[in-house]
């Protein structure tokens, strides 16, 4: 039985940060990818000239080993964009993020989210507020119930697919940056500051879409150490043994893995009862989403991607491609992606047409023939779903992975919101042997 010190499933970009680090450093791994290239959801479609990422990957970078890596293995080729995002609602566009950027709404609508805020602020001062257990109540006690139910709960409805109660307020903090009273107050005046928010800036490739960043990380990455069109059919944790579905069976030392959570547990042999109890109670999103090709220049204006929260529309955020790195559309020509609400009965026909209404609504197509690409993507794990079951359930599944030796790392492997330096990062760690 051949034997692999680092086994590692999944060529996402957990498994592909791990395996160039592995290689930096001497280590014998191997690589698992189902697909045939690797990069994960890193992915970039190309039709008719239009760039589809599978919706919006931009590269948000904090850790300095992540920045030194990214350099690494783009050189010049990657660009740092200013964020230019909008949020659609009540009829006007206002920019972004809703609590901190008030200007512009509707006068009755501005007077009650500040009113609102101001008694929050002072229930909070009078040490009158409780934890709170759910994100609606979260939302209540940081900005009050004008911001929260105008736009934090039928926005993160939309994307979570459920009811703003049934969320933990756990997950929040680092996503929800609370403002306080001046800086609401200035942004009701409209005293706009772009850099609020966590994601003020992010670098993407010059050319090629995203995946023109996973390429160049595969690169350094030899095909003898990777199986391509493979996946892993059984694994014993007892025997530290894998069956793939190419025929082989290998032993290793160690084990990352970036499958998602419930796919792992369902090959890995005699499970105990808790742990596939637990992972019956993980929820998450499926993601359905739009690619689009427009034959005209600044669809969206120059924003790169629209939050919709109005529940008349069954999509909440719009995004475009081309308008962040304008090689990503023929010349005059706009990309976009739509993503569509988790909640949303909505069919496919019923989506596009309902697309097609806004951006007419906004003057953003003038006919339909301007419509060059119009197709429906899905993906089977989207957003995980913080409900009252998660910590839990997530804990106990961890906890039994990891006293078997095994790294369930990235998005889906750890279970969590994360972004793609966050992949990259459980990566550069295993290979680091943390």
């Amino acid at each position: 039985m051949q034997h692999v010190e680092n086994l590692i499933l999944g060529g996402g970009l957990t498994g592909l940060s791990a395996g160039y680090f592995l290689e930096k450093a001497g280590g014998d791994y191997l690589v698992v990818e189902r697909d045939d290239r690797l990069g994960g959801l890193t992915r970039t479609e190309v039709i008719d000239g239009y760039h589809f990422d599978h919706t919006g990957h931009w590269l948000h970078l904090r850790y300095p080993e992540m920045k030194q890596f990214v350099a690494d293995v783009m050189g010049d080729q990657m660009l740092r964009v200013a964020r230019l995002s909008r949020i659609w609602s009540h009829g006007v566009m206002t920019h972004f993020p809703f609590q901190q950027n008030l200007h512009g709404l509707p006068l009755d609508v501005v007077h009650e989210c500040m009113m609102d805020a101001i008694e929050a602020a002072l229930a909070e001062a009078r040490g009158e507020t409780q934890p709170a257990t759910n994100f609606r109540d979260f939302c209540l006690q940081r900005f009050g119930k004008g911001i929260t139910e105008r736009f934090m709960v039928p926005y993160n409805s939309k994307l979570w697919g459920c009811s703003p109660e049934e969320i933990t307020a756990d997950w929040c903090t680092r996503f929800l940056p609370k403002p306080n009273l001046q800086q609401i107050l200035a942004g009701a005046l409209g005293i706009v500051d772009d850099q609020a928010g966590y994601n003020a800036s992010f670098v993407y490739p010059r050319t090629g879409g995203i995946e023109t960043f996973a390429k160049a990380i595969a690169v350094h990455v030899p095909a003898a150490k990777v199986a391509l069109n493979t996946v892993p059919v059984a694994i014993d944790l007892v025997k530290k043994t894998v069956e793939l579905s190419d025929g082989r069976h290998l032993s290793f030392g160690r084990l990352l893995s970036s499958l998602p959570l419930p796919e792992l547990v369902k090959i890995v042999r005699d499970v105990p009862t808790h742990v596939l109890e637990a992972t019956a109670k993980l929820r998450c999103t499926s993601l359905r989403y739009m690619n689009l090709g427009i034959a005209r220049p600044d669809v969206l204006g120059n924003v790169q991607w629209l939050y919709v929260p109005e529940p008349q529309y069954p999509f909440y955020r719009v995004g475009s491609f081309s308008n962040a790195v304008a090689s990503l559309a023929p010349a005059g020509k706009s990309s976009l992606y739509v993503e569509v609400a988790a909640n949303s009965a909505a069919s496919d026909t019923e989506v596009i047409a309902s697309v097609r209404q806004f951006l007419r609504e906004r003057g953003w197509l003038q006919s339909d023939a301007e419509v060059e690409v119009e197709q429906i993507r899905h993906i089977r794990y989207g957003y995980v779903v913080f409900d009252r079951h998660y910590f839990a359930s997530r804990q106990a599944i961890l906890d039994y992975l990891g006293a078997a030796g095994v790294a369930s790392r990235g998005r889906y492997g750890s279970w969590v919101y994360a972004s793609m330096e966050d992949a990259m990062w459980d990566g550069y760690t295993f290979a680091a042997g943390q």
